[in-house]
């Protein structure tokens, strides 16, 4: 006797053999035994949940020879001729190989006969959405009133295409897709019945890939057995499907609980063993991530199609509904973006760190200790004058007299020129100091000689120099007016009381003419640019250091005592409650507003309302009961706010301490300093306070 397969062998022959669609029968099964038949059914549904097995059913309860009845006998000829696919009254017709309308009409030329044996003429007509327009035409008047003896039985995978004049002449059954659970119990009977050894997870990945087909999952089965020698496991089914390991999934997912980013790599290696398609991976953790976030609203509803019920709860009581919400959606941005990455497995692990890397730490940053509220702006003490400073310095600064050495001399004139110089030019008004160098010890040079860069001493603290209002004898007025119209930057500070003398003027050179000289802008120019004069900068100009106030002390937290906690000790409360990650927002924007004994109730601001979830005043409570020690309940309702909350206090605090670190970078005597002699400006948006 030659095979059969298992989804012809194990093919329903009564209705109480039927797998699933309850719905259905039941309907039929009343209609049969109270003897209320209509002439036309329309069965619905995807291929292989039952369509055309019902319709060869109910022709055999139509003519069973015991009578019209929901349990046909199957022993009768009738009954055997139906099960056969033999029986002269029962047309079967394939609409898709039969779409023309002569097919139609030739059809319902032998409607007006009587049945040649059976009680009833069936016709079945399967996948009926593929007859033409013509057909449906020729259809509709038999089919809304055809003779008693006559009974239409359509099925199709289409509805949508038919028309519906036909729809509304037909008792219209949906029938639904098959679930895995119920799937891998009916592959469990069989498997016992055929005595085939099977391993139940691989019947899992069996009922998962036949995709709520009950024939797919028979054809499946025989293709498994026939690759396993016999017998049904699942690696050789994982094998066959080329579908992911279950476990290596569940793996990611628990190393993705525990935050553990060397787990998760790890995880992943794993799974790389097995060549996995990294795409469907992500289709399997949204999978378990959904049924996560399913467990976590109501464990009830999580059912065992995927025989994974135990592991899903325990990972709902292990992960937070905020990290369940973001890793979804984390994985489904991932998936999109997948066939993106340069290689797969690098796009399926940056996918994993992202989730990592945006864990949710909280929505607004709350102080952990209460700070003094004071309004009052830190004002830093006056610098004083160095104790130190010579009587009669003239160049005590080594990158002055480096300055000084760099600048070319320039030419000497007599005084009989600089009296005719001074006739023709006009006296500058308002004009800046000239240049001048301090020197700690040694004399003004005389005029015979040129004055060379001391050896570098000691710097000193250099406050504001007063106005120079001094004797101009050594510097020629030409050459003056060229310096005082050199940059800002030019300008060297002096102390007090000291002699102001030239920089860089030569002596006992042989004149120029003032067409090889360049001018003195140009010159200090390239002087104050060149490398070695910023890197004596760096290291020698003395800056002096700020007055550092004394640090803000934060007064310590007191613990509210219970019996006089109220509305008024809210932030105080809150401060020492240690509240993180989501709730933090909730419990950050409620007011306390009264408590009656151990219930504390509370308004959360209707504005800040859209991350609260009815599990926040349990996580509230537990808080509450473990800075008590007594047992406390929460109540939280959505309302105005009418007091300072504690995110209302944070933002408060933080405005606070930026206008604190504004006024005190403004009195700083640096940052006024550079305001006064470079006409510097402070961007105070730049400015951040150091918590």
């Amino acid at each position: 006797m030659s095979y059969q397969v298992l989804a012809r062998k194990w093919r329903p022959r009564v209705f109480r053999e039927m797998v699933g669609q309850e719905h259905v029968l039941q309907a039929l099964i009343n209609a049969l035994d109270h003897n209320r038949l209509h002439h036309a059914y329309l069965f619905t549904g995807t291929r292989g949940v039952g369509k055309t097995t019902i319709a060869r059913i109910l022709a055999k309860c139509l003519n069973c020879e015991t009578g019209v009845s929901s349990e046909p006998c199957g022993q009768c000829s009738s009954c055997r001729e139906i099960a056969e696919g033999r029986f002269v009254d029962l047309i079967e017709v394939d609409a898709a190989s039969r779409t023309k309308v002569e097919d139609t009409r030739e059809l319902l030329e032998n409607v007006q006969y009587a049945p040649t044996r059976g009680r009833y003429k069936v016709y079945l007509i399967d996948e009926v959405h593929m007859l033409s327009n013509s057909s449906f035409n020729a259809l509709l008047k038999t089919l809304e009133e055809p003779p008693p003896h006559v009974k239409f039985l359509l099925a199709t995978t289409d509805p949508q295409k038919l028309p519906m004049t036909i729809l509304s002449r037909c008792l219209q059954f949906n029938l639904k897709n098959m679930n895995p659970e119920r799937i891998v119990q009916h592959l469990k009977f069989v498997l016992e019945q055929e005595l085939v050894p099977y391993e139940e997870s691989a019947l899992w990945h069996l009922g998962r890939a036949a995709d709520g087909s009950m024939r797919d999952a028979m054809s499946l089965t025989d293709q498994a057995i026939a690759y396993g020698s016999g017998k049904i496991t699942e690696s050789e089914v994982s094998a066959m499907l080329g579908t992911i390991d279950q476990t290596a999934v569940y793996d990611v997912v628990t190393a993705l609980a525990s935050y553990d980013g060397r787990a998760v790599l790890a995880a992943v290696e794993r799974m790389s063993e097995q060549a996995p398609d990294y795409a469907s991976a992500l289709a399997e953790m949204l999978a378990v991530l959904h049924r996560i976030a399913i467990a976590q609203a109501l464990p009830e509803a999580v059912d065992n199609s995927h025989g994974d019920r135990e592991r899903i709860l325990q990972l709902s009581q292990q992960m937070p509904a905020e990290d369940v919400q973001l890793f979804y959606q984390t994985a489904l941005l991932g998936r999109r973006d997948l066939p993106l990455a340069p290689d797969p497995r690098a796009g399926f692990e940056m996918v994993l760190l992202r989730m990592l890397a945006f864990k949710p730490q909280g929505v607004i940053e709350m102080p952990t200790q209460a700070l003094p509220q004071s309004n009052t702006p830190i004002k830093p003490v006056a610098p004083t004058a160095p104790a130190n400073i010579p009587a009669n310095p003239v160049v005590s600064n080594p990158v002055v007299a480096h300055v000084a050495s760099q600048i070319p001399p320039v030419p000497q004139v007599s005084a009989p020129q600089v009296q005719e110089h001074q006739a023709a030019q006009p006296t500058p008004v308002a004009q800046a100091p000239a240049p001048v160098i301090n020197q700690a010890s040694a004399p003004v040079a005389p005029a015979s000689t040129p004055l060379s860069a001391p050896q570098p001493v000691a710097p000193a603290a250099m406050p504001e120099p007063p106005p120079f209002d001094g004797p101009y004898d050594n510097v020629p007025d030409d050459e003056y007016a060229e310096y005082a119209q050199a940059p800002a930057y030019y300008e060297a500070p002096t102390v007090a009381g000291q002699d102001s003398v030239s920089v860089g003027h030569g002596v006992n050179e042989p004149k120029k003419s003032e067409a090889a000289q360049p001018p003195a802008a140009a010159i200090l120019d390239s002087v104050f640019n060149s490398p070695a004069v910023a890197a004596a900068v760096e290291t020698v100009v003395p800056v002096p250091k700020p007055i550092t106030p004394e640090p803000v002390r934060a007064k310590p937290l007191r613990k509210v005592p219970y019996e006089q906690a109220g509305p008024q000790d809210w932030t105080e409360i809150y401060l020492g409650l240690g509240v993180t990650g989501i709730l933090q927002s909730t419990v950050a924007n409620c007011q306390l507003t009264g408590r009656q004994g151990n219930t504390f109730q509370f308004v959360l601001d209707e504005n800040n309302s859209t991350l609260f979830d009815v599990s926040h005043e349990k996580r509230l409570a537990d808080l509450l009961t473990d800075y008590f020690t007594e047992a406390i309940r929460v109540s939280i309702q959505l309302g105005k706010i009418t007091a300072e909350t504690p995110a209302m206090m944070a933002i408060r605090l933080r405005e606070e301490r930026q206008l604190q670190a504004i006024d005190a970078i403004k009195n700083d005597p640096i940052v006024q300093q550079l305001i006064a002699q470079f006409g510097a400006t402070l961007r105070e948006d730049t400015i951040q306070p150091v918590n």
